[in-house]
């Protein structure tokens, strides 16, 4: 009897740790697709170029980011008005952080560049 219900607990705790691992693997790569494609959306925007021409890694930003500010700042950039001064500052390559006084996301930009220094 005792090897019978110690074989089934040995059985369920090996499917368990099966499953969680499988779980496990599968987010991850649920969590890879997820983050490539918001790369993809990301790089349509002004913002992608603004992180550039201010010296901040892309990928860790994506990566280090919340999602849900991420996407806050990508409508912030949708919904400017200041866009020809945007492509101007662009257009000169590197860009200082206390002349981005124009953009949307003037303030999390500041502190994304404070924190990646």
């Amino acid at each position: 009897m005792t090897l019978i219900v110690g074989g089934a607990l040995l059985l369920m705790v090996g499917t368990f740790a099966l499953r969680l691992f499988y779980i496990i693997v599968l987010n991850l790569i649920k969590g890879r697709k997820f983050h490539q494609a918001l790369e993809k959306e990301f790089d349509r925007l002004r913002l992608s170029n603004m992180l550039r021409a201010l010296g901040i890694n892309k990928s860790q930003y994506i990566h280090t980011t919340s999602n849900i500010e991420i996407k806050k700042q990508m409508e912030n950039c949708q919904q400017c008005s200041n866009t020809d001064e945007c492509d101007t500052k662009l257009s000169q390559g590197e860009v200082e952080i206390d002349s981005i006084d124009f953009c949307n996301n003037e303030a999390q930009l500041k502190d994304i560049k404070i924190s990646a220094d």
